[in-house]
């Protein structure tokens, strides 16, 4: 299991792909946000919900995606949820 995860906030964490299924299981995640442009499936399955707003490395103007993420990641925080962006 990889542990490599960091919480920016109570409840709300940030890692890369690896550490996704220890965070959601170590710290009761309930909403996964993935930027992961190539990404076409979540890492933990249907145990938690998943967003899937792909970012693209060096691409310019991604900020309507970007401002989409937060969205989640601020409505989650709002209802109580705990979240990992990964």
């Amino acid at each position: 299991m990889n542990t490599d995860y960091q919480s920016f906030l109570a409840g709300m964490f940030i890692c890369g792909e690896l550490a996704v299924p220890t965070v959601v299981t170590k710290e009761d995640v309930k909403l996964v946000v993935d930027l992961r442009a190539e990404a076409s499936e979540g890492v933990v399955g249907d145990q938690v919900d998943r967003v899937h707003v792909p970012l693209v490395n060096g691409e310019p103007n991604q900020s309507q995606l970007l401002s989409e993420a937060i969205g989640h990641v601020v409505n989650a925080y709002q209802e109580g949820k705990r979240v990992v962006l990964h």
